[in-house]
């Protein structure tokens, strides 16, 4: 009886937000779950890539730290060549270093530094825009 008596007064502070704390973050607020591939767009006869949900079929997806796939490479892509993180490696994984970097993105494009890649990061970083595989400029979101 004492088990069930916790579990109703646990589940009934939940439901009633106690405990629970609202962030304003810059990435998951409106994003349809983990970037789990990238997705091409052309701008102008530029090819622009940028982290993208194939379930959801939606670039409005999130990434963190522990990610990894050709998402978090057009995410590290867009960090190193027009963001201002020339020294990142871009190797697939978001680790500490991507992070960073993206901290440091948010920041200076005026969003909260949280480390994390969402709708609202998306929408502010400059992306690579290639043509015949050369980087030619930096645009903004394209999708």
């Amino acid at each position: 009886m004492r088990r069930i008596l916790s579990t109703v007064v646990a589940s009934a502070a939940l439901v009633a937000g106690v405990g629970l704390t609202s962030v304003a973050t810059a990435g998951p607020a409106a994003a349809s779950g983990w970037c789990d591939g990238s997705k091409g767009f052309v701008l102008s006869g530029r090819s622009v890539r940028l982290p993208y949900n194939v379930a959801s079929n939606s670039t409005d997806c999130t990434l963190a730290r522990g990610a990894s796939g050709s998402g978090v490479t057009a995410l590290q892509n867009a960090l190193r060549y027009c963001n201002e993180e020339g020294d990142l490696v871009v190797d697939g994984d978001f680790g500490p270093r991507t992070e960073t970097a993206l901290e440091r993105a948010q920041a200076l494009r005026g969003t909260t530094p949280d480390g994390i890649y969402g709708p609202n990061t998306r929408s502010v970083l400059a992306w690579p825009a290639y043509l015949g595989g050369s980087l030619v400029r930096c645009v903004g979101d394209p999708s």
